[in-house]
C-alpha cells in the first residue's frame, strides 16, 4: 500500500508530513509521495519547501519521493502572517531540490493507495483517475463554524469547482474546520518541550499564533492525519455544506488532548 500525501507545505503541512513518516512503516505503507502543491504558498515555494522538510527528517523512515507540481496551474495565496517568511515557519535552511515532475510520477501511479489531501482540490482528481484509491481524507471544508477564507474555509475557497467535483463523485471523510475546533485540540496555552522535530515544527506553529492574532492554535493538517491513521478515535456524520457538497465529517471522540495524541 501507498500513502500519498498533497501538502502546501506551510507548518501544519510539515508536522503532518512528518508524523507521517515517523509511523508509515509500522501503518503498513510501503513507499510514501508528497506532492507539493500550490496553496498556502505558491506551488514552487511548497516545492522548496518539502525538500527543505525531507533534508530534516534524517530518522529512520521509508522512501519518501518528493513530487513536483510547478509545471501546472494551481491557486495559491502566501500567508506569511500565518506560515513565516518562507512560508513553513523559518525554521530550515534551503537545500538542492531533488523531486519527480509531476506527470512523470502520476504515469507510474498504479496498484491501492491511500490519499491525503492537506491543500486545495485542484490536482486531486487527476490523482484519482489513476491506481485504486483505498482511502481518501482531506483537511477542508466548513459546516458550521465560523470561515477563516472569503466565506469558506481556506483549502475550499481557493478551488471550489474542484473540491465540489471531488466530495461529489468520491467517497472520502472530510476534516473540516468543525472537526479540527475542538477545544481538546487548542494547543496555544499549553506548554511543551521541542525536544523532536515534530514537537519544533507543532511549537513554532503555535509561537506564529500570537504574532498573526488567531484565535486558538490547532495544527489542521495533523488532525487530518490522525483521521487516517486513527479513525476509531472519531464519529462521522453526514452533513451539507454552504455550496450543497455533501460532506462525510469527522468528528473526534476519544478525549484525549492533542498534546498527549501527538506522537500516538
Amino acid at each position: 500500500m501507498k500513502l500519498i500525501l498533497c501538502c502546501d507545505y506551510g507548518i501544519d503541512d510539515a508536522a503532518a508530513t512528518v508524523d507521517a513518516l515517523l509511523h508509515a512503516k509500522e501503518d503498513g505503507y510501503e513507499d510514501v509521495s508528497l506532492v507539493c502543491i500550490g496553496g498556502n504558498v505558491p506551488r514552487g515555494v511548497s516545492l522548496k519547501n518539502g525538500a527543505k522538510l525531507l533534508a530534516q527528517c534524517t530518522f529512520p523512515h521509508l522512501p519518501a519521493t518528493l513530487v513536483d507540481t510547478t509545471a501546472l496551474s494551481q491557486p495559491a495565496e502566501f500567508l506569511k502572517d500565518i506560515h513565516g517568511d518562507d512560508g513553513m515557519g523559518d525554521l530550515f535552511a534551503p537545500v538542492p531540490v531533488h523531486a519527480v515532475p509531476f506527470v512523470d510520477w502520476l504515469s507510474s501511479l498504479k496498484g491501492e493507495y491511500h490519499l491525503l489531501c492537506l491543500g486545495p482540490m485542484t490536482l486531486v482528481p487527476l490523482i484519482l483517475e489513476r491506481g485504486l484509491c483505498k482511502k481518501f481524507v482531506f483537511m477542508g471544508g466548513n459546516i458550521s463554524e465560523e470561515p477563516n477564507f472569503h466565506g469558506y474555509e481556506f483549502n475550499h475557497a481557493l478551488d471550489r469547482t474542484a473540491f465540489a467535483a471531488v466530495t461529489a463523485h468520491e467517497s472520502h471523510v472530510a476534516v473540516t474546520m468543525d472537526t479540527c475546533r475542538d477545544p481538546l485540540f487548542d494547543i496555544q496555552h499549553r506548554d511543551f518541550a521541542a525536544d523532536t522535530l515534530l514537537h519544533k515544527i507543532v511549537m513554532r506553529a503555535r509561537e506564529r499564533t500570537f504574532l498573526s492574532g488567531e484565535k486558538g492554535c490547532y495544527i489542521w493538517d495533523d488532525i487530518a492525519l490522525k483521521v487516517l491513521r486513527h479513525p476509531d478515535w472519531f464519529t462521522y456524520e453526514t452533513r451539507r455544506d454552504r455550496d450543497g457538497n455533501v460532506l462525510n465529517v469527522a468528528r473526534y471522540t476519544y478525549g484525549k488532548p492533542y498534546l498527549e495524541i501527538l506522537d500516538e
